[in-house]
């Protein structure tokens, strides 16, 4: 079987958060995290330098949300996966995620139990 490493970029302006989050996903089999970004405006950068597979993106950011790097990102490079992350878990912020063409949305309480099914469909999808 011809396994893919998903490369993933991570962005939330947490420094710790974003710690433990590459120290969780690097845990995992066929991913790399290739980069961290702390803000809107420093993940479409890191999305053209890095080419990354995967983005996991924080909503709230200084100097531009998450929302609206998402936009940037799906308008400039449709075939990267854009994950929103958040602490909120209300649908209003899934109705925003979908209007701004992102992915998918994981509540960051929920992000054990659902980014390593999101990542395993990945896989699967580069795979075919």
């Amino acid at each position: 079987m011809n396994n893919k490493t998903i490369k993933i970029l991570l962005c939330d302006d947490n420094d710790n958060f974003r710690q433990l989050l590459t120290q969780y996903i690097e845990s995992m089999p066929d991913v790399e995290v290739v980069g961290e970004a702390f803000d809107g405006v420093d993940v479409i950068d890191k999305t053209e330098s890095l080419d990354p597979d995967l983005v996991l993106m924080d909503l709230s950011m200084p100097n531009q949300s998450g929302l609206d790097a998402t936009k940037t990102i799906k308008e400039k490079w449709p075939t990267k996966a854009v994950i929103i992350l958040t602490l909120y878990e209300d649908s209003v912020y899934k109705e925003l995620a979908d209007e701004f063409n992102a992915d998918g949305f994981i509540a960051k309480s929920s992000i054990k139990d659902q980014l390593p099914g999101v990542i395993e469909q990945m896989v699967k999808n580069s795979v075919n």
